[in-house]
């Protein structure tokens, strides 16, 4: 019997019956803290299966001592807390999430949109401040039916975006890296122009992808530049693609122009501190809606369960 850890212990039923359905036994982390370093590495040696989240680091060193097979599977659609020579290792495999929340994301990336673009945070605030009349309003509320949405990434959240645009009648822009990878998006009407023309051309810009080595500050001071003054800017990747600085700076400087962050603020905090009508953040919670937790440990379970099967797969026909 395989014997697997989970960090988290709200692993929900579902998935640990899945995992049991396949001879795995599945522990819980009984720390009242996260594991540190050396404790991950030693549940790596004790377990064939570690069930980590976003805050769990998994370095080169942690596991070049490994000799048996490993699986890691990670509570997140992203990577970038586990260093890219784990993913060479011959006997580790690491799965992530990649579907599980992609609605979740999808939606809030609509309503930070929808809130900016109607000032519904704004509004609020001048009711309880007791200027409750829409000529305090620093510009009018604007409709996104029809206006032109930009998309930097073409992934299964922007995939999502696409399908929720097309209801407003917005015309969609893309960047991506490889096109010809995403010939599904062009059917649903999407199209591929350069990095720059989505940000010259697009009233609203919202930006899905990892955070890689490529996309560390993609979006940097000088493309910011480019962004029309009256744009609506959506980040709900990690805050570290963008330049937070310069976006906040152009919106303190140009009131017609409208931010939506869903990031860590921790490299942030005190930029963000301060309350502004066209500045909306959220902490990163995009992804954290109830089902979306619950739909992501199920996605993990399955993956761990399909590198399963292709071991054996691999084993058999090494057999034959």
């Amino acid at each position: 019997m395989l014997k697997a850890c989970s960090i988290s212990r709200n692993i929900n039923r579902q998935a640990v019956q899945i995992l049991r359905q396949r001879d795995i036994s599945v522990d819980v982390w009984s720390g009242e803290k996260s594991p540190s370093k050396e404790e991950l590495q030693e549940l790596l040696r004790i377990y064939d299966i570690l069930i980590i989240g976003v805050k769990e680091k998994i370095t080169k060193d942690m596991i070049s001592n490994i000799k048996s097979r490993k699986i890691i599977g990670t509570l997140s659609i992203g990577l970038n807390h586990i260093e890219k020579e784990c993913f060479e290792s011959d006997y580790v495999d690491i799965v992530n999430c990649p579907t599980a929340n992609v609605t979740s994301v999808a939606e809030h990336i609509f309503a930070l949109i929808l809130d900016l673009s109607k000032r519904i945070q704004e509004a609020n605030d001048l009711v309880i401040e007791g200027k409750g009349d829409k000529r305090f309003l620093r510009s009018k509320p604007s409709d996104i039916c029809g206006k032109t949405i930009g998309l930097i990434g073409a992934g299964n959240i922007s995939s999502k975006v696409v399908d929720i645009a097309n209801i407003f009648q917005m015309p969609i822009l893309c960047y991506t890296a490889h096109p010809g990878n995403h010939e599904d998006l062009i059917k649903k009407g999407v199209k591929f122009v350069s990095l720059d023309e989505v940000l010259q051309c697009s009233d609203i810009v919202n930006v899905s992808v990892p955070l890689t080595e490529q996309t560390k500050n993609l979006i940097s001071r000088e493309k910011v530049d480019l962004l029309k003054e009256n744009a609506i800017f959506i980040n709900t990747s990690r805050g570290e693609v963008t330049d937070v600085q310069a976006l906040v700076e152009l919106a303190d400087r140009n009131p017609n122009f409208y931010l939506g962050l869903d990031i860590d603020i921790e490299q942030n905090e005190e930029l963000l501190s301060r309350k502004r009508s066209n500045i909306i953040t959220t902490p990163h919670i995009a992804g954290c809606t109830d089902e979306a937790i619950q739909r992501i440990y199920i996605e993990c379970a399955e993956n761990i369960v399909k590198v399963l099967e292709r071991r054996k797969e691999e084993k058999d026909i090494e057999g034959r």
